[in-house]
C-alpha cells in the first residue's frame, strides 16, 4: 500500500520542470469561440434515472470495502432507487462527494518479472459500488453537455461512449492507406505516459472546469 500510494509522488520528483509553454491563458485562447457561451452545472437526478443505472450494473463487478455486491444493488433497484437518488442529489447540491465512497480496497495484480518486486504489480482500486452510481450520474450529464456542444475532438476515442480502440485503429489504418495512395511517407508518434492520471496537475485540471 505504501509503495503504490507514494508511486506517483516519487515519479513527480523525477520529472523535469515544465517549460510552461501551455498556460491557463493559452488554454483560454485555444478554446475561445470553440466552447458555447453556456455554463455547465449538474442537475438533480430522478429516481427513475437511478433505477435504470442500478439495473444496468454489471454483476461481475467486484465489491468494494463495504462488501455490497452489484447483484444486491441490481436486484433491489426498485427499492434502493429513491434513497440513492436522494444521496446523489445531496452530493450535487452540497458539492461534496461522500468520504466513505472514496475508501478503496487495493488489489495488486501481477504483471511480469519477479513476484517479490512491488513495481511488477498493477494496483486495482476497488471502490464501493455505490460510488460508481454517483460517478455515472456526473459522467452522463458531463458527456451530454460536451457532445451536444461539440466540445470534444471528433476523433477522440478514449473514454467516450460509442468510441472504442477499434474505432481509433480503423481511423489510423485509413489515414495510413490514404498516405500510401498519395505516395506520401506516413509516420506516427506514440506516447505512453507513466501514471498519467496520478501525475496530472490538479490545479490546471480544476481551472479547466472553472473557466
Amino acid at each position: 500500500m505504501n509503495f503504490f500510494s507514494n508511486l506517483a509522488k516519487n515519479l513527480l520528483k523525477k520529472l523535469p520542470t515544465a517549460p510552461n509553454k501551455f498556460t491557463f491563458e493559452s488554454l483560454i485562447d485555444y478554446y475561445s469561440g470553440k466552447i458555447p457561451d453556456k455554463s455547465f452545472s449538474l442537475k438533480p437526478v430522478s429516481e427513475d434515472e437511478i433505477v435504470k443505472i442500478l439495473k444496468d450494473l454489471d454483476i461481475s463487478k467486484a465489491a468494494g470495502i463495504d462488501t455490497i455486491k452489484a447483484i444486491f444493488l441490481k436486484d433491489g433497484a426498485s427499492i434502493l432507487g429513491k434513497p440513492i437518488a436522494k444521496l446523489c442529489n445531496l452530493s450535487i447540491k452540497l458539492s461534496i462527494f461522500p468520504d466513505k465512497c472514496k475508501i478503496a480496497k487495493l488489489k495488486p495484480l501481477f504483471k511480469k518479472g519477479s513476484k517479490t518486486e512491488p513495481k511488477n504489480y498493477r494496483p486495482i482500486s476497488l471502490l464501493p459500488l455505490i460510488s460508481k452510481i454517483f460517478e455515472k450520474v456526473v459522467l452522463d450529464q458531463t458527456q451530454n453537455f460536451l457532445n451536444e456542444n461539440k466540445v470534444l475532438y471528433n476523433y477522440q476515442s478514449g473514454f467516450r461512449s460509442s468510441h472504442s480502440t477499434a474505432f481509433a485503429l480503423s481511423y489510423l489504418n485509413n489515414k495510413i492507406l490514404q498516405g500510401f495512395d498519395k505516395g506520401l511517407v506516413t509516420g506516427m508518434i506514440l506516447i505512453d505516459l507513466q501514471k498519467a492520471f496520478d501525475t496530472i496537475n490538479r490545479d490546471i485540471l480544476l481551472k479547466n472546469f472553472l473557466f
